[in-house]
């Protein structure tokens, strides 16, 4: 195995671990890749150097996948809570639809029945 050196003089197995000397762009931070291999099942893996990260406020941050890690890992555990919070609106919202759609059903029966009554009488 080839090992490479990243900025901070620690060793790293994948040449894309590095980070670059020179300042970068959000954009060329985006497009670089770690990883580009083919797993033992076939299946293509791509790694992205760094994760952009787009902040509520409206900041763009680009995480590094291994100094930054921590960070990542926050990023997708806060993702996960939005997630389930809208899960769980998304559930009292359907609770309200049932309610009107048994109120509309109620209706319907009680007028299906005035209707049925007058022709009844209406007969005899």
């Amino acid at each position: 195995m080839v090992s490479s050196t990243t900025m901070d003089g620690f060793l790293t197995a994948n040449p894309g671990d590095r980070i670059a000397s020179k300042p970068q762009t959000l954009e060329e931070k985006a497009k670089q890749i770690a990883v580009d291999k083919y797993s033992m099942t076939g299946e293509h893996i791509q790694v992205p150097t760094y994760f952009m990260v787009k902040y509520p406020n409206g900041e763009t941050k680009a995480l590094h996948h291994v100094r930054d890690a921590q960070a990542i890992s926050d990023v997708i555990r806060q993702m996960n809570l939005e997630q389930e919070e809208t899960i769980v609106n998304q559930r009292r919202s359907t609770h309200s639809n049932v309610n009107g759609l048994l109120i509309v059903l109620g209706l319907s029966i009680i007028g299906l029945l005035l209707m049925t009554m007058i022709i009844t009488i209406g007969i005899f």
